[in-house]
């Protein structure tokens, strides 16, 4: 029984459909089914059957699925560990962030680790900070970048905190705020707020620092006016309108210095957020991995510098 012959059923169940999952494989649809036949042919008997134009898998289909994917990890846990003999020259690196803060933090870093390392392939997986470990988990990536208590309760992890970074007020420069004297935040905060998606301690801890006027009443309505993990597409959001943010202050420092958004004077509610690098506990980390969470401490440390000396 080959495993690419798994990969096809596996492939076929996620998608639903022969022609998706062909298009998944890089196979053509007749190329697939040849390989599911074969498969059939090696069981003795249907691993998968249609329903209402769906694909599913029958029972001997399903039972093959539950190994497949053990198999499946196994081997590219296999194919990983073959891959860091290979050093930082030769290896890979797979890093999964989020679309807001992570990503604005690492590429200084990815660009560092290329520059001394050009024989390395570095894969970033772009995908929202609730899917990250479930990508680390399935293997698609080797380590993550994102905000601690988001797998601070995952026994599976281990967790190295960077530092805390000052969340700032921002606006466009012809906002109405800053047309007059330094704002109060009661001020800043009568204006819509936009952000990422919070996590629930995020939510709980700007709730409890908003003054009690700019505080939703309704709870499940939350604290956005505007919620969008694009940090280019919030900043847009914020150059177009009169809304306001809290952001972390290395996160629009070029567009601050370009005059594209103005950080608002005198707003500071003592809220700091920090990331992490996490892995799966049970994985080695690869030398590539050890070396880029080197150059992200050292650009981390050197961005609370860079802030701390900033009047």
């Amino acid at each position: 029984m080959e495993l690419r012959h798994l990969r096809h059923l596996m492939a076929i169940v996620e998608h639903g459909s022969f022609s998706r999952a062909a298009d998944a494989v890089h196979l053509t649809q007749s190329a697939l089914s040849r390989s599911i036949q074969a498969l059939e042919a090696e069981v003795g008997a249907p691993v998968v059957e249609r329903q209402r134009g769906d694909v599913a898998p029958t029972a001997i289909g399903q039972l093959l699925l539950d190994h497949a994917r053990r198999l499946d990890i196994a081997t590219r846990d296999l194919e990983r560990d073959i891959a860091l003999t290979q050093g930082l020259e030769l290896g890979e690196l797979r890093i999964g962030v989020g679309p807001y803060g992570g990503s604005a933090l690492v590429g200084p870093p990815m660009g560092q680790l290329n520059r001394a390392h050009p024989g390395l392939r570095i894969k970033t997986v772009l995908a929202p900070w609730q899917e990250l470990p479930e990508r680390a988990r399935a293997r698609d990536v080797d380590l993550i970048v994102l905000e601690p208590s988001q797998v601070a309760q995952m026994e599976d992890f281990t967790v190295r905190p960077l530092h805390e970074h000052p969340m700032v007020a921002v606006c466009r420069p012809q906002h109405p705020l800053t047309q007059g004297p330094a704002p109060s935040a009661t001020q800043v905060f009568s204006y819509p707020l936009v952000g990422p998606s919070l996590t629930p301690a995020q939510a709980t801890l700007l709730h409890s620092v908003l003054p009690a006027a700019s505080r939703s009443p309704s709870p499940k309505r939350g604290l956005l006016a505007v919620e969008c993990d694009l940090s280019g597409m919030l900043k847009d959001v914020l150059r177009h309108s009169d809304a306001v943010s809290l952001m972390p202050d290395f996160m629009v420092a070029a567009e601050v210095a370009s005059g594209q958004l103005v950080c608002l004077p005198g707003i500071d509610l003592g809220v700091h957020v920090r990331f992490a690098c996490a892995w799966l506990s049970a994985r080695t980390l690869s030398p590539a991995a050890q070396r880029f969470m080197a150059l992200l401490e050292t650009h981390d440390q050197a961005l609370v510098a860079h802030s701390q000396a900033t009047p």
